[in-house]
């Protein structure tokens, strides 16, 4: 893939303003005709930095009323403890992220739970006995002021 351009920049801000756009229609908004547009997907997709295209869900509306951020700081950082501990950590569909962390804790989630009952039970079923965990702190989001994948290009 050769360098990113001004026009792959103006295809990546339609697609990320909206990923489910026709190919007709990111060509129509970036300002180029469809044919090139396509290849120039194409391309980006094969280099790599389109990953892919998801739609966002409203958690709430689904029934999703809580999301809670977990702290966690683990036992030591043996690299088996650490593929154990990550392995787990990806079979627990309620964290939508986690992020390996420098600083107090070792790694931080986002979780989302139907209610605080749900996150107990997760809690005390599957956090708390997640491979190495020493320490763990939970905090209940209020509000969300700004939530984005969208880079600033």
């Amino acid at each position: 893939m050769q360098a990113i351009d001004a026009t792959d920049l103006r295809i990546l801000k339609v697609l990320q303003e909206d990923g489910g756009l026709t190919g007709t229609q990111v060509a129509e908004r970036a300002g180029i005709s469809q044919s090139p547009c396509s290849r120039r997907i194409q391309a980006l997709t094969d280099a790599g930095i389109i990953m892919g295209r998801t739609i966002e869900l409203d958690r709430r509306k689904l029934g999703f009323d809580l999301l809670v951020e977990t702290r966690i700081k683990l036992q030591s950082h043996d690299p088996k403890l650490l593929e154990a501990f990550k392995i787990a950590v990806a079979s627990i569909a309620e964290i939508q992220s986690a992020m390996m962390m420098l600083g107090e804790f070792d790694f931080r989630f986002q979780v989302v739970v139907r209610d605080i009952g749900h996150y107990q039970a997760l809690l005390q079923n599957r956090l708390t006995s997640l491979p190495g965990v020493k320490e763990m702190q939970s905090s209940v989001v209020l509000e969300t002021i700004k939530s984005t994948s969208a880079l600033p290009l």
